[in-house]
């Protein structure tokens, strides 16, 4: 306790009942006020932190976020390649040079074409 609030609690004390009860009382507004503020200052201070850490996981959902989008747009770049790629080595005349080099295969004249049905009956 310090030497001043020992002092005013000894005039208290000294001094009579009617006296010593509002002193008291104004000592005990003091605290309460000094509490309020207190519990305020630390409601703050936690708020404060809570933004914090807030705008610190937004950042960090943010650079994933891009980085995303960053994989989603390369892949993309790469599908549209394999779609020309795919197109390419199923092209009708490429498909028909390859199978006239290395399989021997010729277009058949038109005698030669038959057409088969199924004639199933049920």
């Amino acid at each position: 306790m310090s030497p001043k609030l020992r002092q005013k609690a000894m005039q208290a004390l000294a001094s009579g009942p009617a006296e010593n009860s509002a002193k008291f009382r104004s000592l005990e507004e003091l605290l309460r006020g000094f509490l309020i503020v207190f519990v305020l200052v630390v409601l703050i201070l936690v708020s404060a932190l809570a933004v914090i850490m807030s705008a610190f996981e937004y950042r960090q959902l943010f650079n994933q976020y891009q980085e995303l989008v960053q994989e989603r747009d390369e892949l993309q770049v790469e599908w549209g390649q394999l779609l020309l790629e795919q197109s390419a080595w199923a092209a009708n005349n490429r498909v028909e040079q390859q199978s006239t080099s290395k399989l021997g295969m010729k277009v058949p004249e038109v005698d030669q074409i038959e057409v088969i049905r199924n004639e199933r009956k049920q």
